[in-house]
């Protein structure tokens, strides 16, 4: 059972509404209305409060926080790791490309040309490298 179906059940069992949980608690009603929908994760001060209103043992909540927590972070942000790490191998190959380009006509270039299209070709290639790793992220993503 997910805390957000505890504390509802509990504050029912208590025969509380919303608003009569949130000023025993000193809570918000928002935030009482947001642990219930799930939304958020409470913080250990939040528990404190909660149980104290809810006349349960301290340690009532804490017993599962941890399976709350996981499932709480499970649903928010994840690094894309397949974008973030072929833009940098992308990137990195179109300097080194930019630069055996770059050397091997040196005679015909100057300085400032040859800065310029050594970026060109790295910010190119960084492109590439986040196409790629936006559609295996896409292809591969666990659902």
């Amino acid at each position: 059972m997910e805390l957000s179906e505890h504390l509802k059940k509990l504050r029912l069992d208590n025969g509380f509404s919303q608003e009569e949980l949130s000023e025993k608690s000193g809570l918000g009603l928002r935030t009482i209305q947001r642990l219930e929908n799930g939304e958020s994760s409470p913080r250990d001060d939040t528990l404190r409060l909660l149980t104290k209103a809810l006349n349960v043992p301290q340690d009532y909540f804490k017993k599962n926080k941890n399976t709350y927590m996981e499932k709480t972070m499970k649903r928010g942000f994840q690094v894309p790791w397949l974008i973030v790490s072929l833009t940098i191998i992308g990137s990195s190959l179109g300097v080194i490309l930019g630069f055996i380009l770059v050397l091997s006509n040196k005679p015909l270039l100057n300085d400032a040309v040859s800065l310029i299209i050594i970026i060109t070709i790295a910010v190119l290639f960084m492109g590439i490298g986040l196409l790629i790793g936006s559609f295996l992220e896409k292809k591969f993503k666990k659902k």
